[in-house]
């Protein structure tokens, strides 16, 4: 197996994973918060608006992921940093593990929080320009919701640093590991 195969594999996965959890996870919180708007008779198109957006970016990722493979890996440069082009499974060495750790790690790391950070961004946006008299006012930006929104950016950050830089991550485990094995 090459190594742009096993790439190709690990994101298509992904990208299946990443539209099963925003199916199963936003779309029933942006359906209920459109149920609620709707049942309180306010913003109901910007609702609706709102739902298809997120149906069309899942869709959107769902297409990327699974047929743009190729696109992805020249972009995020996953090919670089390998010895070899062909992956034995046999021969595959602690550097190699590593590499492929960080890589599985960072995209976890994307998968889980780019929802996250979106919403939290959404309600914030949608708090500091609602009018403060009416009752149904969404009541966001209490110290919980900040640290979860720095939280899930931090989460993207680093998620981000270790997708693009695993063989840098690597090189530096793999310096600690000879330092402590004298």
């Amino acid at each position: 197996m090459t190594k742009k195969d096993l790439f190709r594999l690990i994101i298509k996965i992904f990208g299946l994973y990443s539209a099963i959890q925003i199916l199963f996870s936003v779309l029933p919180a942006t359906l209920s918060l459109m149920l609620n708007q709707i049942y309180s008779g306010e913003m109901i198109a910007a609702g609706i608006f709102l739902l298809f957006v997120i149906l069309g970016l899942v869709v959107a990722l769902f297409l990327f992921l699974i047929f743009k493979t190729d696109v992805l890996i020249k972009w995020l440069k996953l090919e670089r940093g390998f010895d070899d082009d062909i992956i034995e499974f046999q021969n595959f060495n602690n550097v190699n593990i590593i590499k492929l750790a960080s890589i599985v790690i960072g995209g976890i790391l994307l998968i889980y929080n780019i929802p996250d950070f979106l919403s939290n961004c959404f309600f914030t946006f949608k708090s500091s320009i609602g009018d403060n008299q009416s009752d149904s006012h969404i009541a966001f930006g209490n110290l919980k919701e900040h640290i979860s929104l720095v939280t899930s950016l931090l989460n993207i950050v680093i998620g981000y640093f270790l997708l693009t830089n695993y063989s840098f991550i690597s090189r530096i485990l793999k310096e600690k590991n000879k330092g402590e094995g004298q």
